[in-house]
Order: structure tokens, then C-alpha cells, then sequence
């Protein structure tokens, strides 16, 4: 009888011996990654401390672990639950402090709960139990095909090898706010201001994936001759470019503006397109290349105002507007402050 109840009861150590280990985003990402390699799953195992059972688990769910923006908070995260608020802002696209506002003030008339008042005060602590943070709604992710985006990895990594990686080229163009002011500023009272400047340019980045060579950026602006530029040369100015006479692959999302002319072949480019609506998960200057580069530009821009600022207390001259030929130099300046790391992250 001893030896039978000693039995169950080293059985049922052994299983409170046992850890339960809770894996980020990020660790089940790279878990799918390898097991794409061939990697097995008992070695996953015994790499990230768990059972064979959660591995199987997680490449199950390998579309939604390799779908998962690296560079979001969530990859981060150990518990990815979609909760209340994410199937509210599936269904109201967004979710404002306002809506939990009237929405709580409904509630506490339908439950009769007397002195309630959805002031500013019991939302900043709503928030804060429910760790509840306010996001700036960004890119298009969301249209996304996400079922079929490991196929279209799969398919660009085919492409992919038959050239060598300082032969890749990815571009990807962006909205550049060249005159835009800060908001915001630091007084010791009100501040008003003329209205927001709205001048926008569009800059196409293109770099290879080794990161060792950075075209000029190609600007696109309303005016083909502005007053700025009058009497200049364009071909001398930072932004123009010309290839090199070499085989090269050049990746570019697949937007309408980017298809070729009728008739024209490029003769030492080969072009890959991406799927529409897919470029905030494959497009490779949008993992911080393109952030970098603004955050360059508005170092740049905040310097020349404060030099201005400088040289109106030495010498009383109102500053000069800045004028779209400023901008050039400015874009071309903050591209070449991009570095060879960032483009290879």
C-alpha cells in the first residue's frame, strides 16, 4: 500500500515541478521563422524552454505570428489577446475618449447608478486600469490580404536569390511636409500663429539591401520651374540622379502611378511589384528607413530655424521664408544622414 501512494505522488511532484514559460509576439515569430528553415520542433523546444505541444501550437498560428509588426508594442507583449476594444474598433474603425464617455453615461442611466459623471478625471483612470493608450490610426495593414502573406514572402524570396544582396534595390515614395511648423511649442502662456503652411512634396527613396549605396532622392514637386529654382540647373542639384549600367533587381510597391509606359522596357532593371495594400508588411524601407530620414529632416529643420532666430538677434533682419529649393537641400542632407545600419534593419 506505501509503495502504490508513493507512486501518484512523485507523478504529481513532477508536474508541480514544471514552469509554465509565456513566449512574446516577437520569440513566436521567430519560432515560425526557423520551423520555415527546416529548424525541428524538438529543437525549438529545448531553444526556447518549452514543450513540443506549444511549439505544434504556434506554428499552427504561423500566418498570424508572421503577420505581427515587429515594431509594435504588441510583439512585445506575452498575453495577445484582441479584447473588448479591438472588436469595438473592428466595428466603429475608431474608438475615441469621447465614445467611452457617452457610452458610460448610457450605461449609468440603464443601471440607475445615482451621482456618476464621465468627467475627463474617471476616464484618465479608466484608461489607466484597463492599460488603455490612444494610437495614431497608421498605413493601410489592415486591407491587407494577411492569408496570403507568406505566400508572398515565399514568392519574393525566390526572386530574391537570383541576385546578389547589393544588387536589390527597394524605393518607396512618402508625403514630405517640407515648410510644417510643430503644434506644439513651450511658452509661459497662449501662443497663436498664422495658419498651418500645408506645402507638401512627395521624395522617393530607393537603397539596396546591403545599405552601402543610396540613390539621390527623386523629388516630385507641383511647379516644374518655381521661383526658387529660376536660372538653376537642375542636373546640379542634390536630388538628380542616373543608374549605373548594371543587372539589378528593384522592388516597389504596387501602386498605379508606379507602372511603366506603354512600350517601354527597362534594359538592366527588372522590376517586382508588390501586392496592393501590402507594403506596411513587405515593403522594406517602411521597417524605419523612411522614419529615419524625416527624423534627419526635422533635426535639419529646426536647426536652420534656430540659426535664423540667431542671426535675427544679431543683426535685426527679419528671416527668410524657407523656399523649396531650401527643402532640396535639406532632403538630400537627411538622406545622406541615414545610415548603412538602419537600411540594413
Amino acid at each position: 500500500m506505501e509503495e502504490s501512494s508513493e507512486g501518484p505522488t512523485k507523478k504529481k511532484q513532477k508536474k508541480t515541478d514544471m514552469k509554465r514559460k509565456s513566449l512574446t509576439g516577437a520569440q513566436k515569430t521567430e519560432i515560425c521563422c526557423l520551423k520555415l528553415k527546416g529548424v525541428s520542433q524538438i529543437k525549438l523546444a529545448e531553444q526556447f524552454g518549452i514543450a513540443k505541444a506549444t511549439i505544434s501550437g504556434i506554428v499552427r498560428e504561423k500566418e498570424k505570428c508572421l503577420a505581427l509588426d515587429l515594431n509594435s508594442t504588441n510583439a512585445y507583449l506575452k498575453r495577445q489577446r484582441s479584447g473588448k476594444f479591438s472588436l469595438a474598433n473592428t466595428v466603429l474603425q475608431t474608438v475615441t475618449g469621447a465614445i467611452i464617455q457617452c457610452k458610460a453615461t448610457q450605461l449609468a442611466e440603464v443601471l440607475e447608478v445615482i451621482g456618476f459623471n464621465a468627467s475627463d478625471g474617471w476616464l484618465s483612470r479608466f484608461k489607466k486600469q484597463h492599460h488603455i493608450k490612444e494610437y495614431k490610426c497608421l498605413g493601410e495593414g489592415a486591407s491587407a490580404p494577411l492569408e496570403d502573406l507568406l505566400r508572398f514572402r515565399s514568392e519574393l524570396q525566390e526572386i530574391i536569390k537570383k541576385y546578389k544582396p547589393e544588387d536589390i534595390y527597394n524605393a518607396d515614395e512618402t508625403a514630405l511636409y517640407w515648410h510644417i511648423k510643430p503644434d506644439k511649442t513651450l511658452a509661459d502662456g497662449p501662443v497663436t500663429r498664422k495658419k498651418k503652411a500645408k506645402d507638401c512634396v512627395t521624395v522617393l527613396l530607393t537603397c539596396n539591401a546591403t545599405g552601402d549605396h543610396k540613390l539621390p532622392p527623386l523629388f516630385i514637386h507641383k511647379y516644374k520651374t518655381s521661383r526658387a529654382l529660376k536660372n538653376i540647373d537642375k542636373f546640379t542639384l542634390p536630388v538628380q540622379m542616373r543608374l549605373a549600367r548594371h543587372s539589378i533587381l528593384l522592388i516597389v510597391d504596387g501602386a498605379s502611378t508606379h507602372a511603366l509606359e506603354e512600350g517601354f522596357t527597362p534594359t538592366n532593371v527588372n522590376l517586382h511589384f508588390f501586392p496592393l495594400c501590402t507594403t506596411v508588411h513587405l515593403q522594406l524601407c517602411n521597417a524605419g528607413i523612411i522614419w529615419s530620414f524625416k527624423a534627419h529632416y526635422k533635426k535639419i529643420f529646426y536647426k536652420d530655424h534656430i540659426e535664423a532666430f540667431d542671426f535675427y538677434l544679431e543683426s535685426s533682419d527679419p528671416p527668410e521664408e524657407l523656399t523649396i529649393k531650401d527643402a532640396i537641400d535639406f532632403t538630400a542632407f537627411a538622406w545622406k544622414k541615414v545610415t548603412s545600419s538602419k537600411k540594413q534593419n
